[in-house]
Parts: C-alpha cells; sequence; structure tokens
C-alpha cells in the first residue's frame, strides 16, 4: 500500500507544471551549448525577460530582438513574437527553473542545444 502511495506522489510530482511568477523576471544567458559542446559566442549576450499579463522579450546574440507573449503548459514554454508578421509559435522545454536559476532545451535545424540562465536583479 505504501509503495502504491509513493509512486503516485512521484508521479504528480514529475507532470507538476512549473509556475508562471516563478518565470516572471529577467534572466541572462550563462551557457549555451549544442549537442554538448560550448557555442563560440558570449551567452551574456542573451537576455529574456517575462512580464505580467504573458508577455516576454528576448535579446539574443548579432542584435536578435523579438517580443510577444508566453504561455505554459507543463513543461513547456510557447512563445509567439508578435513584432514580425505571419511568426509561428515556439515551443522549448523548461529542464529547470528555481529562484535563480532557468534552463531551456531546444531544437534548432535538427541539433539540441541547452540554454542556461540566470536571473538578474531588477533594474
Amino acid at each position: 500500500m505504501l509503495t502504491g502511495g509513493i509512486l503516485l506522489i512521484m508521479g504528480l510530482v514529475r507532470c507538476h507544471p512549473f509556475q508562471k511568477r516563478a518565470l516572471l523576471g529577467h534572466w541572462g544567458g550563462t551557457s549555451l551549448t549544442a549537442q554538448g559542446d560550448s557555442l563560440a559566442l558570449d551567452p551574456s549576450d542573451i537576455h529574456l525577460t517575462f512580464l505580467s499579463k504573458n508577455r516576454y522579450e528576448f535579446l539574443g546574440t548579432l542584435k536578435y530582438k523579438e517580443q510577444g507573449t508566453f504561455r505554459l503548459e507543463g513543461n513547456l514554454l510557447y512563445t509567439l513574437d508578435t513584432s514580425r508578421a505571419k511568426a509561428k509559435e515556439k515551443a522549448v522545454e523548461i529542464l529547470m527553473l528555481s529562484k535563480d536559476s532557468l534552463h531551456f532545451r531546444m531544437n534548432e535545424d535538427g541539433q539540441e542545444r541547452i540554454l542556461k540562465l540566470k536571473k538578474l536583479p531588477k533594474h
């Protein structure tokens, strides 16, 4: 009986969705890898801000910018860049979200990428 209860609790923990309030704030890149190897770029150029009312802003390398709406569904983060016409919704997997760390798994052109960010102070 105890074993079944433990399995049920473990299943609930695994499926527990990330909380939006933990995502809100300003995040800065600390690491970006592709297929386990670091990419030749400065991850501190990557900034991601999640605002109330499901809005986000992204600043990447080479001055790439986007902004739009986001939603959480379990461990998936969906974003839609509303600053560009005909933009498609993108999804990334949240691997970890704590008060000071955020890790994503992404797929770009068939390659797995892991982006790690840290929470930045309010500005």
